[in-house]
């Protein structure tokens, strides 16, 4: 690669997805609703068996325009690419430039979406957005963070929407969700973001009744 393209890649966007139960609807039906030319390139952590061999590349990729592959070792983000994490490891970015990591030997990975999203965070040279979609627990909300503190957007899945609300509730209780939205309704929303248009911010929870939703 040379340094041109080098530096193209360094200013791609990146949009990290985020789920456990219930999840794999959602994420289906979020990226049958991604336009093919999306200048940006997707990670997908969704929490998988690690005894398992993970079918959901090829699952995904039935319903879908973009391309959809499992993220690997030196792997570098590409635009219009679904960048799908292995079963039973971390995944983290640096320079654009996925790494794999192992978990120590008898120790289960926990919160992966956590452990992307800091590094994300860290690797921020062009927009950031992430999306916390239906799951149980809490992982992404320690990470969500520091994509707030970036400048990133920070989208909820509506809980009355998601199959299980855990994961999208214990975002926004953070106060630093961006959007709470629907699943139809979030395309529309990171393609404003990517076009440099600042997100509308949801108020803390107990603020108002009534949560913020794109347009």
């Amino acid at each position: 690669m040379d340094l041109l393209d080098h530096e193209a890649k360094m200013d791609l966007p990146v949009i990290a997805i985020g789920a456990s139960a219930g999840g794999l609807e959602a994420c289906t039906a979020l990226l049958k609703d991604m336009p093919k030319d999306l200048h940006a390139a997707l990670i997908l952590v969704l929490h998988l068996d690690p005894s398992h061999d993970s079918m959901m590349v090829n699952l995904l990729a039935q319903h879908t325009k973009l391309t959809v592959v499992q993220a690997t070792e030196g792997m570098t983000l590409q635009a219009g690419v679904v960048h799908v994490i292995p079963p039973g490891v971390f995944l983290t970015v640096s320079k654009h430039v996925l790494h794999v990591a192992e978990p120590p030997a008898g120790v289960s990975v926990r919160l992966p979406y956590d452990v992307l999203l800091r590094s994300l965070a860290q690797d921020a040279t062009a927009p950031v957005a992430c999306i916390v979609l239906s799951g149980t627990g809490t992982d992404g909300s320690l990470g969500i963070a520091q994509i707030h503190k970036a400048k990133g957007l920070v989208i909820a899945q509506d809980p009355k929407e998601a199959a299980y609300s855990g994961m999208p509730e214990s975002a926004i209780e953070t106060g630093l969700v961006s959007e709470i939205l629907r699943v139809a309704e979030m395309v529309a929303s990171l393609q404003a973001f990517l076009k440099g248009k600042p997100a509308r911010r949801t108020p803390p929870p107990g603020k108002t009744n009534q949560p913020a939703v794109a347009a």
